[in-house]
């Protein structure tokens, strides 16, 4: 297990073998790796393989959350987030993220053991200490998988009032200046400010920002294009100017 991943488990009572049912179709060939996701007939529940990275040497560069959904299988199976996928194709969030000048590593370092070591120590070139962070921990290709699989109760119940107590104590740990997400239904859970509509407003070179709403600190929050947009033929410039606009708001309130 790489130094970025971690298990925890959720005990399921009466809903458990619906749940599973549900695991089996929706997470196919996942649930072949017991060390990813594991079912305890014996116990009613599921065991998991999640991943945080938080930086283990401090710097004195400000520190900004980076806030994801939920992991995808692929990316723990690989030990680091955002990892190339099946067909070891580069995810666009590492070179987005350098053209926008967020930290400079060259492609032949942008493997998953060189980049979680470079992050974790902080050993990369750029404004910010980065904490990669995903508000739910159970792995699933989309994020609405997690829904589908534990059916409203469940989720309702155990699986997002543990997200918001994990999320308010992270926070509270890293000393967050800033947070920026690529989700919007991750945004709506945790700004003040509610959004429908967004990406046009992206696209024209506007921010959509909001203040975080657990927190009296007043941590602003924004929202960029998911990690794999790229539904506009100019959308590397797009995603590029979105994110040069909020390191340079972030830089400026730090």
């Amino acid at each position: 297990m790489s130094g970025i991943n971690f298990q925890t488990s959720y005990h399921l009572g009466q809903e458990y073998e619906n749940i599973k049912n549900r695991a089996t179709k929706i997470l196919g060939k996942y649930l072949e790796d017991s060390n990813l996701i594991s079912f305890d007939d014996v116990e009613k529940r599921v065991t998991f393989t999640s991943e945080r990275l938080a930086p283990v040497n401090r710097s004195k560069r400000p520190p900004v959350m980076l806030l994801f959904s939920n992991p995808h299988p692929h990316s723990i199976k690989q030990g680091m987030f955002l990892s190339a996928n099946i067909k070891n194709r580069e995810n666009l969030f590492w070179p987005t993220m350098r053209n926008a000048g967020w930290f400079s590593i060259p492609e032949a370092k942008r493997n998953p053991e060189d980049l979680r070591d470079m992050f974790l120590q902080v050993k990369y070139p750029g404004p910010f200490e980065l904490y990669f962070y995903c508000y739910y921990v159970f792995p699933t290709r989309l994020p609405d998988d997690i829904r589908r699989i534990f059916g409203k109760g469940v989720f309702d119940q155990i699986i997002k009032p543990n997200a918001r107590d994990e999320f308010t104590s992270e926070l509270n740990k890293t000393d967050a200046k800033a947070v920026v997400t690529f989700n919007k239904g991750i945004f709506n859970l945790v700004s003040d400010e509610k959004i429908k509509r967004y990406i046009a407003q992206l696209n024209k070179g506007e921010m959509v920002q909001g203040r975080i709403i657990v927190f009296d600190k007043g941590i602003p929050i924004f929202l960029t294009h998911p990690t794999g947009w790229r539904y506009d033929k100019e959308f590397k410039t797009l995603r590029e100017t979105s994110l040069k606009k909020i390191k340079a708001a972030i830089l400026k309130g730090a």
